[in-house]
């Protein structure tokens, strides 16, 4: 039976995924009111993101030390990103461990985004907090220095607060009238003939598992057309738990079944393109979906309305990118706890009281750097996409090669490494 909701409450966040949960944890240990609902059953379980990079495991330590211990005990520590072609040459190898100087993180974690939300949701959970499940909000509108949103369920609820933590196609952000752009075209990001295909999939791979799909680290393999990764994971019950992200042709099955999985690795997986080693053959499939990708931002993260009441964007409502590097997840959770805390600053500077003053500034920093950052994400992320998804032409292996040389210098991979960690954004959230 899904829970109750009460009539009003201060923040009232709209999505019960990681960056909303993150923003969940951080009010609750500031003891700042609030109401998280998501118009879902239950929590997420199907194939999403893999990798939690230092940033967002920093965030959550912030939060609470125990909360990140665990989810760092249910994953892979991989101190190694490698990418190698389709005949199994090194073209780098990242070394995550380059950041151990500067975080207890020096390495990006293996784990699927569902186990990072049960984690989060049992800490939620023992700090007294009820998720509220199958609430879909159906109208939002103004009432006074609030907002008040009606649900399906026939509920409303009225809060000073929104956070709009509903994903990429955020209603709430369309209600808001904030435009969700490609940052570099200026239109509007929908997506479009020839944006990049992906399949993600969850695979438990037969035994013995042969040595060129690592258990230790993310393998990335590209020049076949599209990517390749393999990204072992914890399992209870087998050790050879892989998740998959295969860059695929337009159009792929809304549920790729295991032919079609093991036909890709065939064509340009490990051990396609060598005799040393045999393609690894699947198993099972425990769960499988595709998607596109594409970059935007929104054009900005706050939107207040005349009474005082704010709508604000976190996760995939406000940034959107393809899978390389592993940041989709990390910047969501990230913006949550940012957001938690500014929005503690702005009660406690504000009140609740209508005609206080709003320092408004204290918002619009958290929506000024959270962009910057998502910008340079972006940025970053398309830039090595382009060596993710290279072909066979000379141009691509030049690239590789070039590639292949920076990042034998020490400073580069671990400049590198740096930026891929998160650790100077994160560094801004947390003061150091």
């Amino acid at each position: 039976m899904a829970a109750l909701l009460p009539s009003e409450t201060t923040v009232c966040i709209v999505g019960a995924g990681p960056s909303g949960l993150a923003c969940a944890l951080g009010l609750a240990l500031r003891g700042v009111p609030f109401v998280i609902v998501d118009a879902l059953e239950a929590g997420h379980n199907s194939s999403r993101a893999v990798v939690m990079q230092a940033n967002a495991l920093e965030a959550l330590e912030a939060i609470n030390p125990a909360l990140a211990a665990a989810i760092v005990a249910d994953g892979v520590a991989a101190e190694t990103i490698s990418m190698i072609n389709v005949h199994e040459k090194t073209i780098f190898d990242m070394r995550m461990s380059e950041n151990a100087s500067r975080t207890k993180y020096g390495y990006c974690l293996l784990i699927g985004q569902h186990r990072v939300e049960e984690r989060m949701r049992e800490w939620l959970g023992q700090a007294g907090v009820e998720i509220a499940w199958r609430k879909r909000v159906t109208a939002v509108r103004e009432d006074g220095s609030n907002y008040e949103l009606a649900f399906e369920s026939g509920e409303t609820l009225r809060a000073r607060y929104i956070v709009a933590a509903d994903g990429s196609k955020s209603s709430l952000r369309q209600f808001a009238g904030i435009q969700f752009l490609n940052p570099y075209t200026k239109t509007e990001a929908i997506p479009r003939p020839g944006d990049p295909s992906f399949v993600v999939a969850d695979v438990i791979f037969q035994e013995p598992l042969p040595p060129n799909v690592p258990r230790d680290r993310l393998q990335m393999m590209v020049g076949g057309g599209g990517v390749v990764l393999t990204a072992p994971m914890l399992s209870p019950t087998s050790n050879a738990l892989f998740r998959l992200y295969l860059g695929v042709p337009a159009n792929p099955p809304s549920h790729p079944d295991a032919a079609y999985l093991q036909a890709v690795l065939d064509k340009r997986g490990p051990g396609s393109h060598s005799k040393a080693y045999p393609v690894p053959k699947i198993v099972s499939v425990l769960d499988s979906s595709r998607y596109l990708t594409r970059p935007a931002l929104a054009e900005r993260y706050v939107h207040r309305a005349p009474g005082g009441a704010y709508l604000l964007l976190v996760g995939d409502a406000a940034h959107k990118h393809g899978p390389t590097a592993g940041q989709g997840m990390n910047m969501g959770i990230v913006d949550g706890a940012e957001l938690a805390g500014a929005l503690a600053s702005h009660i406690a500077q504000s009140g609740e009281k209508p005609g206080s003053a709003d320092p408004a500034h204290i918002l619009d920093a958290y929506s000024t750097r959270r962009r910057n950052v998502a910008r340079q994400v972006i940025d970053m992320v398309e830039t090595m996409g382009r060596v993710e998804g290279s072909g066979a032409g000379w141009t691509s292996s030049l690239r590789a090669a070039a590639l292949w040389l920076l990042l034998k210098v020490s400073f580069v991979n671990s400049a590198i490494s740096w930026k891929i960690g998160g650790l100077g954004h994160s560094a801004q959230m947390l003061g150091k």
